[in-house]
C-alpha cells in the first residue's frame, strides 16, 4: 500500500490524516515503515535523508545501536514494570541531568506542553502573580495559556515598541490574550519598558534563549545578561524553554553555554533520543513549590519506566560532550558551504545553526522573528521543493528548523552539500 492509498485510508478515520498538524503536506503526506542511521524509508519504497529528525528529537540517528543496547538493558533492570511507580532509572536519570544542566532540582514530564504548564503554575505559586511575558514568534506549547503570537501574520503584529497579543490558533480562549504581554526578540529596550509597565502582574518571561521554531536566531551575549539584570530588579522570573536546545548547543544548554541562569526551565527533545520525555529543571524555590503543596506537578505517566530508560541511556551516552562537538563541527562544516555557494551566486542568504541544529534563510539578516518572517519565502520554498526532490526530508515551511544527527557521516553531509548546490541553482 503507497502513501496515496494509506491517505485515503486513514482520512476516513483521522481528521487530515495526520495525528500532528504538522506532518500534513500537499496533495497528501508521506508514510513510513522504517528507519536507519540518517535514512528513513516510506511505503512508496523510497529512502530519503532525514534533515527533520523529529524536530531534531533524534540525537545519535535512527536504530543507533549503542543507545538501542543501553537502552534494552535498562529496561530488562525493571522487568514488567511499566508506569505509576518511581524507580532507581529515575533516580539515576536526575543525577545525570543535573550534572550536565546546571540546575538544582528536575522533574520530569512527557511534552514540551505539559512542561510549560507546569512551569507557569510553579512561577505563579512561587511570585503570586498570574501573567507572562512571551516573546513573539515563539512556539512555547499548544495550551491555550501560551499559545500567543506563535508564528503571526506581519500584518497583526502591531509595533515593536507594543506588540499585539495574537492567537495562535483557533478554537483558543481569546481571553488569555489579556494575560500575556508580547515582547520582541533582541531588543533589551523594548522589552525592559513593556515588562517594567507590567511588573505588577508579571510571574515570568518565557523565552527560547535561542529561537529556533522559526529557523535558529542566536543572540548576542548582552542580550541574556542584560534580561536576567531586568527580570531581578522587577521581581520577575526568568524562564528558559529550552525544549529544542538543550544537550544540541555547544554546551548541553543555553544556561551554560552564555553563563546566564533561568529561574525555571524545560528540557526534551534529544535528551531521550526521539523517545518520549521532557524535564522541568530550576532553582530550588521555585522547583519546591511542588513539594510543599503550593502547585501540583502529577502525571500517570511521568517517569515512565521505558522514558527512564530512554533518556538514562542517551544522557550517558550525551555526557562526555564528544557527539554534541561532533555535530557543531559537522554543522560548521555545512555552513561553511552552504556560504561559499550562495556567495559564487550571488543569492542574499544565510546559513545559521550551531550543535546540529540548522535553518536556510533567503535575506541579508535575521535578528527576529519579523525578520524571519519577512525573508524570501518564495526562495525558500524553490530550495527546499529541489533538495525533496532529490530525496532530502526537509520542511517546506520558511518558519520551521532542521537537524542533523550523530549518523550524518561525512558521506552523508555530501549528499547534503550536492543536493544543496543544485537546490541553489534552482533558486538563482
Amino acid at each position: 500500500m503507497n502513501s496515496k492509498e494509506l491517505y485515503e485510508r486513514a482520512i476516513r478515520s483521522v481528521p487530515g490524516g495526520v495525528n500532528s498538524n504538522s506532518r500534513a503536506r500537499s496533495p497528501y503526506p508521506q508514510y513510513f515503515k522504517k528507519a536507519e542511521g540518517a535514512y528513513v524509508f516510506d511505503v512508496d519504497g523510497n529512502r530519503i535523508l532525514d534533515m527533520v529528525l523529529g524536530n531534531g528529537a533524534i540525537f545519535f540517528g535512527h536504530n543507533y545501536k549503542p543507545f538501542i543496547e543501553r537502552y534494552q538493558a535498562y529496561i530488562n533492570e525493571c522487568s514488567g514494570l511499566t508506569t505509576g511507580f518511581e524507580t532507581e532509572l529515575a533516580v539515576k536519570a536526575a543525577e545525570v541531568f543535573l550534572r550536565m544542566i546546571p540546575a538544582e532540582r528536575v522533574r520530569f514530564t512527557n511534552t514540551g506542553t505539559e512542561a510549560i504548564i507546569h512551569l507557569m503554575q510553579m512561577a505563579r505559586a512561587f511570585t503570586g502573580k498570574n501573567d507572562f511575558a512571551k516573546v513573539e514568534g515563539a512556539y512555547n506549547g499548544w495550551v491555550d495559556s501560551i499559545n500567543i503570537s506563535n508564528f503571526p501574520a506581519l500584518k497583526d503584529v502591531g509595533s515593536v515598541e507594543q506588540p499585539k497579543a495574537v492567537p495562535g490558533a483557533g478554537g483558543l480562549d481569546k481571553r488569555q490574550m489579556d494575560h500575556i504581554v508580547v515582547v520582541p526578540f533582541n531588543n533589551l529596550e523594548v522589552t525592559r519598558n513593556l515588562l517594567t509597565e507590567n511588573k505588577d502582574r508579571l510571574a515570568g518571561l518565557i523565552l527560547e534563549p535561542v529561537m529556533i521554531d522559526v529557523g535558529f536566531i542566536e543572540p548576542p551575549e548582552t542580550y541574556l545578561k542584560g534580561l536576567r539584570k531586568i527580570c531581578d530588579e522587577l521581581g520577575i522570573l526568568l524562564i528558559y524553554d529550552e525544549l529544542l536546545t538543550s544537550f544540541r548547543v555547544p554546551e548541553d544548554s543555553c544556561h551554560k553555554w552564555f553563563g546566564v541562569a533561568p529561574d525555571l526551565g524545560m528540557y526534551g527533545k534529544a535528551i531521550a533520543n526521539g523517545h518520549i520525555l521532557a524535564a522541568v529543571a530550576g532553582k530550588k524555590e521555585p522547583m519546591d513549590t511542588v513539594a510543599n503543596g503550593k502547585a501540583q506537578f502529577v502525571g500517570t505517566f511521568n517517569a515512565h519506566v521505558y522514558s527512564m530508560a530512554a533518556g538514562l541511556a542517551a544522557m550517558e551516552l550525551m555526557e562526555d560532550g564528544k557527539a554534541r562537538m561532533m555535530l557543531e563541527t559537522r554543522v560548521q562544516y555545512l555552513k561553511s558551504e552552504f556560504d561559499n555557494e550562495v556567495k559564487k551566486r550571488g543569492i542574499p542568504a544565510l546559513f545559521y545553526g550551531r550543535g546540529g541544529h540548522l535553518h536556510w534563510y533567503f535575506a541579508n539578516s535575521v535578528v527576529n522573528y519579523r525578520d524571519a518572517a519577512g525573508s524570501n519565502i518564495d526562495a525558500y520554498v524553490t530550495f527546499t521543493n529541489s533538495l525533496i526532490e532529490q530525496g532530502l526530508y526537509v520542511i517546506p515551511r520558511p518558519l520551521s528548523h532542521h537537524a542533523i544527527s550523530l549518523s550524518h557521516d561525512d558521506a552523508v553531509l555530501e549528499e547534503i552539500v550536492k543536493a544543496t548546490k543544485a537546490a541553489l541553482d534552482k533558486v538563482k
